[in-house]
């Protein structure tokens, strides 16, 4: 299909890029609108206060142009907009375009028109843009034919479809196909030089849900009048100087950024940028088609609005003069910073709520002087407005807005408001706009500090307020944070509050170049106590004062209209005066009912007046109640779309007051509304069904994920974050609160038909013998939920919520028994999917990890859903995965230095660390959130624990002092000194009475916990004591002392009762369990011994710990035993028998503490690594969780030349050897008395050779498994040996400095090649055995003759040790890997260096070729294998699967399998590796 050709002499897209181009969109929903006393309909203004200087003149500048006449009313509807494009696919055009510019070479400037089809399309438009940028391009006519309509850009559709139509009837699009049009609901902003349909698709992505044909998107191509004739832009008059983009943004509830993939071009040309600074924040949204968030990061920092493409200097001028002048920024560069920030932080929006306040807030008349006295004057100053509910608080908040810089209102009703990253990044984009010093310093962010910022809390507050506040603080200023509705950040259980865990942070790091207004309800029964920790942390700077005080007396109008009302209504209104939310419900209602109902006494009453009024039969309504009361942040309209409750919105009770939609989201008026909903006893039969409101969001919010959505509409970014959460709500209300039952089983059944399919036989391959596979299979959906999950940065969040869930099925999993057996297996095939998943995200943080170390036996194991989180899936991993261990739930890492002891609160909802850094911090367990930090000690803090109530915290340090802490507060409250030398640890008696001190003056003493007197001393030991604790019944004490000796002591009369000896070397702790029968201890000899408490014998010991163990307790049950190792391991053990039952891998150094929570479901542990981790310590299998293999760290593994086998050496002493195919072993070969640092193939196949810690070399029958021979003569480690490639020989390189040759038949020494200064770290033959090659500690590669024995060169280059050196197959290369993070490539010959690859993360550990020599493979201690081109040195695949170090990776012969070798004891065989880096 054809187009009229162009008769215009006026340029196209390269002009027109510049005129409209980009525009930006809003979400679909109805006005806003706000009901004054006469009921009367008003649309709101759409000035912003908060935002920038640009919004706030934009608004300023819009015009008021009617409907029928300004282009602002011309957005097109959504639906005609998706018809357009299904009209036209899979069509061709035809057009002509009369003046494009090119440059010279490519044709401008000649009469002849240029001629662009299909075959040169892409060329055309490369040399086009490049003609745009060097602004060098000569007009020459284009002639497009038989274009693909799926090919054209949106320029194309101009000039094809609506140039033409402007030019003839001199309109719009919009008017001259007389198209159904509205007033914007959300403005476009694109780029006119990407492709049309992909435009369409992401907007409707983005919209997905929404009403198409009630939904107005603002498109310049089809709203503004294209019109060019005679060569004058009829755009130009239409848009009037931007006051046409202005009217449009500010009508438009959101404006939409459309970036493609290819071409971020909106961010790159000045008119965009313009179109996206008008936008104020709150209506900013990215529409982000395939992009990752590091795609985002990267394109958001290039962004420059001074060098944006502009091709009009008139445009540019204006545009100019526009930021710089009207708009008041200071600067292009200072508007640059602005969008960049905007970006960076996407910071919240309050507009809607602040709207509302000022508008139930006009009567109040409002006395600041005091308050702006308080806090604007100096820093170090905190105001703290404390009222009862809906007394005024947030009001006066809204009121207070002149006098802070930057604010954030929570809600309970939206747990967003409650995250610290949303508040934080929130605030600093705000304290960015309003400090130049601030916003450089956001703005000069690291792009990996900046990229954590968005996930890490921690990071956040540091790097997004702390600094830039000390920034703030050196030019003698301070800035003013508001901080509304504090009583609505606690947590669900009251026993942590986000916003005083970052008013802590403040005050103890930045407190003089900040103050701060809070609002909040008194601490109640139960509640956090706000108040108290506040008046700790601000001591002497705080107020506190009553709404009351601030809003002063009622307006002289309110008592007159009071006067006017009946006289029980007056008399009511007069006593309620102080209840702002009352006074306006209330008010409200007599003005649309009037006066004949009594007058409600309190604000449930009044709610309950509006609720009797509604139809009580309207089912649609109550279902809407019941998902507003079960929602976890305020629904969008599209997502009411999709529950099909859109039109019952307008029936709900009070709509426009109780309930009203403002920014496209359903509001409640106040957290009192949600209250009274909730609580039956107070509403009655208005209550809401949560029950039922969480099962109705469970299923809508799965239906909204199962779309597979690219985009990140409001519905889909509620539904990711939720729906599981509302599953399991829905699951723990039948469980708990008699729900009803069939409810819960339907959502659960719908949940685990869109995770799990039945197996089909053929996916369930190589299973272990004696196991069987899943007969289930995790679906594509299910790998597509979770990487969705992980990409969103919600790993932390989503251990702990996958816990619930899991917990939660296992509990209806034995409820629901007596059902059907289809119903329960359901129920359990969910349970186990779900444990899998909890385990996988809280051990990896990687999904293509993740996805490599499924179980064997589960669901996710060779099914879709794995496919979906890697593309380099291990085909084998050797051996099997069969169980789950303990997962690691939370990884808290605020302290500086190494981390000496962790444990929890008896009621568990704290854990309290000490560490070398002097500090001891709180944090929440939930969560791992650091709530405090407990500042005093002067030097390392060796142990920290609480009092049996909770109330205090004691301490021991290197400084000598024992310190006692109030728990909530963190106030030190007591300092009892009189140690000699460091306190090693103290803790308290159960009855809370007492404190017990050890010390390495080799004493213990007792202390009065309530005055601080010492009350005895206890004086035996012979050396350090290291721990002295009580026993549960208070009346005995146990100690633990470097004289290799456990003591029991009388507690009253301090007398040594007995001495338990038997450990041979210094005891490190020592404990009770709660019976007080048993006593455990734990010791530098590598053990853990249980001893009975009454007769002092040793019960037991139990092995296992390769180094010193730190520490070991019981669980409170005294069922279990907790120890923690220096060889970076947690260990759970039975008591009883002494087994080992699980051994939990992750901290990165020595373990120096494990405890137990008291109700036994955790375990926390302290760490030299900075770190404290909480494990989950209920769903740990048992051990083995793998099948038989080794039992500690893999160091090397290799193919046998055929490819049949796999040779593996271990640190367990141990050679195995492996089916390559089922990775079954085959064979065990033991002899080496320490660990095996290598073996390897002869290349015959029938020998293997193997080096090892106890500095031998040892060579092995492949068939039998027998030791052929053993070689002795190396004096330290030998860190690897190999054959020639002629099976004659055998090389080996030791810790010694040496590399020695051996006759591989009699095992005789031939020779030994000295010359390297440090450890030689591997030795290998070249292929035709005249070389051999050495790697060094000493930084170098050696190569060496292998007749004389002659160093023939020496290969410098690494800067750290070289840990493996070999050659090519062809002996033309060597490839060396390196502590230095890099692998290079050398010239056999010459011994230059040919490249070098960069890649790795951390230290490289081995480098190889495969046998064509095209392909190099690695491995490092970053867990990764990667794969290189040897001739481009190019990154072709991240192979990422291992969950330790890796210490070996090397090709099969056939090139075909790759096999690696790990610290976390398994082999992995890859296949599909060859793919290119990218992709990763």
């Amino acid at each position: 299909m054809g187009c009229a050709a162009s008769t215009s002499t006026s340029t196209t897209s390269a002009v027109v890029d510049h005129i409209v181009v980009d525009h930006i969109v809003v979400l679909p929903v109805k006005p806003p609108v706000k009901l004054d006393f006469d009921d009367n309909l008003e649309v709101p203004s759409s000035s912003s206060e908060e935002g920038s200087n640009l919004t706030r003149s934009l608004a300023s500048t819009s015009t008021s142009t009617s409907s029928s006449s300004s282009p602002v009313f011309r957005a097109v509807a959504l639906a005609w907009l998706a018809e357009f494009v299904k009209k036209h696919e899979r069509t061709t055009q035809s057009w002509d375009v009369v003046k494009e510019f090119m440059n010279e070479q490519d044709g401008g400037g000649q009469d002849a028109a240029l001629t662009v089809t299909p075959h040169n399309l892409e060329t055309h438009r490369d040399k086009r843009r490049a003609a745009e940028k060097a602004k060098s391009g000569k007009p020459v006519p284009v002639e497009y034919r038989d274009i693909p309509f799926e090919q054209m850009y949106t320029t194309d559709i101009v000039e094809c479809f609506v140039r033409s139509l402007a030019r003839k009837d001199h309109m719009s699009y919009a008017q001259a196909k007389n198209l159904p049009v509205g007033a914007p609901t959300y403005f476009i902003s694109h780029a006119w030089g990407s492709t049309f349909v992909n435009l369409v698709e992401s907007v409707k992505g983005a919209l997905a849900g929404a009403a198409q044909n009630d939904t107005y998107v603002w498109l310049d191509i089809f709203a503004i009048n294209q019109d060019d004739t005679g060569g004058v832009f009829s755009a130009m008059h239409e848009l009037d100087d931007g006051r046409t983009l202005a009217g449009t943004i500010a009508t438009s509830r959101a404006t939409l950024v459309v970036l493609d993939k290819d071409r971020v071009i909106p961010l790159t040309r000045l008119w965009c940028l313009y179109e996206i600074g008008s936008t104020p924040p709150q209506k900013l949204q990215l529409v982000t088609h395939g992009f990752s968030e590091n795609d985002v990061s990267h394109h958001i920092r290039n962004i420059d609005a001074e060098t944006a493409l502009c091709f009009s200097p008139a445009d540019k001028e204006m545009i100019h003069g526009e930021i710089t002048g009207k708009f008041g920024f200071a600067s292009m560069k200072h508007f640059t910073e602005e969008l960049k920030l905007r970006f960076m932080l996407r910071p919240m929006s309050y507009e809607s709520d602040l709207q509302a306040l000022r508008e139930r807030g006009q009567s109040n008349e409002y006395q600041l002087d005091e308050l702006r006295a308080h806090v604007t004057l100096t820093g170090g100053r905190l105001a703290c407005i404390v009222g009862g509910p809906g007394e005024g608080k947030s009001s006066v908040a809204s009121a207070a807005l002149d006098l802070v810089h930057a604010s954030h209102f929570f809600k309970r009703a939206d747990v967003r408001r409650q995250d610290v990253l949303e508040m934080v990044r929130s605030l600093g984009f705000q304290l960015g706009q309003r400090f130049d010093v601030v916003r450089e310093c956001l703005i000069d962010l690291e792009e990996d500090i900046a990229a954590k910022a968005l996930v890490d809390p921690d990071v956040a507050v540091n790097a997004l307020l702390v600094e830039p506040l000390k920034k703030l603080a050196k030019i003698q200023k301070h800035a003013v944070i508001l901080l509304d509705a504090l009583d609505e950040a606690d947590d669900d259980r009251h026993t942590s509050n986000a916003a005083i865990g970052l008013l802590r942070h403040l005050a103890r790091d930045v407190r003089s170049s900040v103050s701060v207004l809070v609002t909040t309800r008194p601490d109640a029964d139960g509640d956090y106590p706000r108040r108290r920790v506040l008046e700790h942390d601000w001591e002497g700077g705080m107020r506190v004062m009553e709404p009351a005080h601030v809003l002063g007396p009622a307006p002289v109008e309110v008592e007159q209209e009071e006067s006017r009302l009946p006289g029980p209504w007056e008399e009511a209104m007069r006593n309620m005066q102080s209840i702002k939310v009352y006074q306006i419900v209330a008010r409200r209602f007599v003005k649309r009912y009037g006066t004949s109902l009594e007058p409600p006494a309190d604000i449930d009453a009044a709610y309950k007046l509006w609720f009797d009024r509604a139809a009580k039969d309207d089912v649609e309504v109550r279902r809407l109640v019941d998902v507003v009361l079960a929602s976890r942040e305020p629904l969008s309209s599209a997502h009411v779309d999709r529950l099909r409750l859109r039109e019952a919105c307008e029936r709900l009770p009070g709509w426009g007051l109780l309930f009203e939609e403002r920014d496209h989201l359903l509001q409640t008026l106040h957290l009192s509304l949600r209250e009274f909903l909730g609580d039956t006893k107070r509403s009655g039969e208005h209550a809401a069904d949560v029950y039922r409101g969480h099962r109705e969001l469970a299923r809508s919010c799965l239906n909204v994920l199962k779309r597979g959505d690219d985009e990140k509409g409001p519905a889909v970014a509620y539904s990711l974050r939720h729906a599981h959460v509302h599953l399991t709500d829905a699951v723990e209300k039948m469980l708990h609160e008699g729900g009803d039952e069939t409810i819960a089983i339907d959502v659960m059944r719908e949940w685990s038909d869109a995770f799990m399919v039945e197996r089909e036989e053929k996916e369930a391959s190589m299973i272990p013998e004696g196991y069987e596979a899943s007969p289930w299979c995790a679906t594509e959906f299910a790998g597509v939920w979770l990487k969705r999950q992980m990409e969103a940065g919600r790993r932390g969040v989503l251990v702990v919520e996958l816990l619930r869930l899991e917990n939660a099925l296992l509990e209806a999993k034995e409820k629901l028994a007596d059902y059907a057996t289809g119903l329960v297996t359901t129920v359990e095939s969910l349970h186990a999917c779900v444990r899998v998943l909890r385990w996988g995200v809280g051990t990896h943080s990687q999904v293509g990890v993740i996805a490599a170390n499924v179980l064997c036996t589960s669901a996710w194991y060779q099914s879709p859903g794995q496919r979906v989180l890697s593309s380099c899936t291990p085909s084998l991993c050797i051996p099997a995965r069969v169980d789950i261990d303990a997962t690691i739930l939370n990884n808290m890492n605020s302290h500086s230095l190494g981390v000496t002891s962790a444990s929890y609160s008896a009621d568990g909802t704290r854990i309290v660390s000490a560490s070398d850094d002097s500090t001891v911090r709180i944090w929440d367990a939930t969560t791992g959130a650091c709530i405090s930090v407990l500042e005093g000690h002067t030097g390392q803090v060796e142990s920290a624990s609480y009092s049996a109530d909770g109330t205090r915290i004691v301490s021991a340090s290197y400084d000598k002092s024992v310190r006692v802490w109030d728990a909530t507060t963190g106030a030190c409250l007591s300092v009892l000194e009189g140690h000699s030398s460091t306190v090693t640890s103290a803790s308290y008696s159960a009855d809370g009475t007492r404190i017990v001190s050890a010390s390495c003056d080799n004493t213990i003493r007792v202390w009065n916990a309530t005055t601080g007197a010492c009350l005895s001393v206890l004086e035996d030991h012979t050396d350090y004591v290291s721990s002295a604790s009580y026993s549960a019944d208070g009346t005995r004490i146990v100690s633990a002392s470097y004289d290799r000796s456990v003591r029991v002591w009388d507690a009253t009369t301090g007398a040594c009762i007995s001495v338990l000896e038997g450990h041979s070397n210094w005891v490190t702790s020592a404990s009770y369990s709660a019976d007080g029968t048993r006593i455990v201890s734990s010791s530098w000899d590598n053990t853990v011994r249980v001893w009975d408490a009454t007769t002092g014998t040793c019960i037991s010991e139990l092995e296992g710990h390769s180094d010193t163990v730190n520490s070991a307790s019981y669980s409170a049950d005294g069922t279990r035993i907790v120890s923690a190792s220096q060889d970076s391991t947690v260990r759970v053990w039975d008591a009883t028998t002494g087994a080992c039952l699980s051994v939990l891998e992750g901290h990165s150094h020595e373990v120096t503490s494990a405890s137990y929570s008291a109700d036994g479901t955790r375990i926390v542990s302290a760490s030299e690594d900075l770190t404290v981790r909480i494990w989950d310590a209920t769903t740990g299998a048992r051990l083995p969780v793998l099948v038989e293999g080794h039992s500690s760290r893999v160091r090397s593994a290799s193919y046998s030349a055929d490819g049949t086998r796999i040779v593996s050496a271990s640190e367990d002493s141990t050679v195995r050897i492996w089916d390559a195919t089922t990775g079954a072993c085959i064979s065990v070969l033991e002899g080496h008395s320490s660990g095996v640092s290598s073996a390897s193939y002869s290349a015959d196949g029938t020998r293997i050779v193997s080096a090892s810690f106890d500095k031998t070399v040892r060579v092995w029958d492949a068939t039998t498994g027998a030791c052929i021979s053993v070689l002795e003569g190396h004096s330290d480690e030998v860190r690897s040996a190999s054959y020639s490639a002629d099976g004659t020989r055998i090389v080996s390189a030791s810790f010694d400095k040496t590399v020695r040759v051996w006759d591989a038949t009699i095992g005789a020494c031939l020779s030994v090649l000295e010359g390297h200064s440090s450890r030689v770290t591997s030795a290998s033959y070249s292929a035709d055995g005249t070389r051999i090659v050495s790697a060094s500690d000493d930084h170098t590669v050696r190569i060496w003759d292998a007749t004389t024995g002659a160093c023939i060169s020496v290969l410098e280059g690494h800067i750290y040790g070289v840990q493996s050196a070999s050659y090519s197959a062809d002996g033309t290369r060597i490839v060396s890997a390196s502590d230095d993070k890099t692998v290079r490539v050398w010239d056999a010959t010459t011994g230059a260096c040919i490249s070098v690859l960069e890649g790795h993360s951390r230290y490289v550990l081995s480098a190889s070729y495969s046998a064509d020599g095209t392909r190099i493979v690695s491995a490092s201690f970053d867990r990764t294998v990667r794969v290189w081109d040897a001739t481009t040195g190019a990154c072709i695949s991240v192979l990422e699967g291992h969950s330790r170090a890796v210490r070996s990776a090397s090709y099969s012969a056939d090139g075909t399998r790759i096999v690696s070798a790990s610290r976390d004891k398994t082999i992995r065989v890859w296949e599909r590796f060859d793919l290119d880096a990218s992709s990763k």
